[in-house]
This record gives structure tokens, C-alpha cells and sequence, in this order.
């Protein structure tokens, strides 16, 4: 089998600016990975290399990196998308009004088969389709609130209605976005739960964009640091996550610890 994700020298330019450098990284089937960096680092660059929001620069001599995705390079954006599980801030405010936001909970969980954002041009609702529907909302613990409009939920429930639209289909890849902004702390601790919960299964694999340790669940054993668009570590989460590397990553004195349940915590010394 194919790495689900590989990127050979990508660089990213926008005009006489190196977004992203020279990068090479794959994650293969069931290595859940955490990319992690500051702001500025590259995080959500590659992210849009990854939904071709981006797609790699030509350089002066000729060279141009390459972007797989399931072994492929040729995918049209519908299909790529179909054939992901994606939640973003961007993505998470289109749900939240206009006609977007007034698709019930079981609507919007629906049309992550189709990858579309109103529920005119969602799937056929076969039985199939309803079971998966109810499954993905009951893995959220939104099944209560399953007929209300999505715009009229909390940040919390709809970013868990979010979470539901991306599984629903059982994509191979899911991929997370700063997923915790804005959430509030128990909203926060029930987000955290539900995807290490999730990273817990093999079917789907998991990568998650962050710049904060304690959103890293402990089945996620692998790490990607970026640092001004190049990669400067990429291995092992216990390695990754030392207090050194991550000073130096974020330019700031931290300690990082390790708790007994598995969670990592940052701390600005001083």
C-alpha cells in the first residue's frame, strides 16, 4: 500500500516569499501524526497543500515538488475532498449561519459524502447512508441534538457536528485544523476526549495541525515540527516533544512534561 500522504521537495512561493521549503515528509497508513510549529511556520501552508488550496512552486531551475495523496497526484479537488475528512476554523464558520447554518445536526453530518455545504446536493439518504449518519452523530454524543440547525448550536456542539461530517464517510485521512480555537474548557476537554478516542482506531489516520502540546492525544506517536516553512524535526513524539526542542522551536524557555495519562504539557519557565 501507497503512504496515504507523501511530499518530496515542496516548496511554496507567493511572489519573491518562501512560504514553505524544500519539505519531504509521509505518513503512512495508520501513523497518526501531529504537525506542530508557531504561528508563521508553515502549519496551515502545508495543510492547503494537502486540499490543493496550494500546489507546489516551479523553481528558477526547473524543479517542482510532488504532492501524493493515496498514492495519487492527479486528483481533481472534488474528489480529493470526498475523499478526506477535513475540519477548519474556515470551515467550521461556514456552518454557523446563512443557508449553511440552518441544515439540522443530521444534514450536515450527511453532506460529508458529498463534501458540499448545503444539503441540496447532499447524498441520497439510503439506509446505509442513515445508519452512518446516526453512527458518526452518536460517536459525538450529539444524538439529542441531532434535528436542531446547526447554526443555532454552541461553538462546542458544532465543532463535534463537525468532527461527525468528517468521519461519516470512514475516510482513510483526517486531517484537523487548530481544532480547539475557541472552544471554552469543558468544551475543550469533551473535543479532546472524543479525538483520542478516535486516534485510538486504525481505520483512519489522523493528522492534526496544532501549536499547542496539550491538544496532542497520546495515541498520536509521531510528530512533524515546522519552523519558518522547512521541517526541523520529524520522528518519534517522545523525541519531538523535549523541553530543548520545543524551546528552540518557539523561541521561549518551556518545560514539557509528560502526565500519567499520556498528555503532554507546556510550561514558560520563569
Amino acid at each position: 500500500m501507497p503512504p496515504l500522504i507523501q511530499l518530496r521537495d515542496v516548496t511554496v512561493r507567493r511572489e519573491q516569499t518562501i512560504i514553505l521549503d524544500r519539505l519531504s515528509t509521509t505518513i503512512p497508513k495508520s501513523r497518526h501524526t501531529a504537525v506542530l510549529g508557531p504561528n508563521g511556520s508553515g502549519k496551515s501552508s502545508l495543510l492547503k497543500l494537502l486540499t490543493r488550496d496550494f500546489y507546489p512552486s516551479v523553481e528558477t531551475d526547473g524543479h517542482q515538488g510532488e504532492v501524493k495523496i493515496l498514492g495519487r497526484s492527479d486528483w481533481e479537488v472534488s474528489d480529493l475532498r470526498r475523499s478526506m475528512g477535513i475540519v477548519t476554523p474556515a470551515l467550521d464558520s461556514e456552518f454557523s449561519h446563512g443557508r449553511t447554518g440552518r441544515m439540522t445536526v443530521s444534514e450536515a453530518v450527511a453532506s460529508g459524502f458529498t463534501a458540499t455545504r448545503l444539503k441540496e446536493f447532499g447524498p441520497n439518504i439510503t439506509g446505509e447512508v442513515a445508519d452512518a449518519v446516526d453512527q458518526a452523530i452518536k460517536t459525538v454524543g450529539m444524538t439529542s441534538l441531532a434535528s436542531k440547525p446547526v447554526g443555532r448550536l454552541s461553538t462546542g456542539e458544532r465543532r463535534r457536528t463537525m468532527i461527525a461530517r468528517a468521519i461519516v464517510h470512514r475516510p482513510p485521512i483526517f486531517v484537523l485544523d487548530e481544532p480547539t480555537g475557541g472552544l471554552d474548557m469543558t468544551a475543550k476537554a469533551k473535543f479532546l476526549e472524543i479525538i483520542d478516542s478516535l486516534a485510538n482506531q486504525s481505520a483512519i489516520t489522523m493528522v492534526l495541525v496544532t501549536h499547542h502540546l496539550d491538544e496532542v492525544p497520546p495515541p498520536m506517536n509521531h510528530v512533524v515540527l515546522l519552523d519558518r516553512g522547512r521541517i526541523d524535526f520529524d520522528g518519534n513524539k517522545q523525541d519531538g516533544l523535549s523541553g530543548d526542542r520545543i524551546s528552540r522551536l518557539f523561541n521561549i524557555p518551556v518545560s514539557v512534561s509528560r502526565g500519567n495519562d499520556g498528555w503532554y504539557e507546556a510550561r514558560i519557565k520563569g
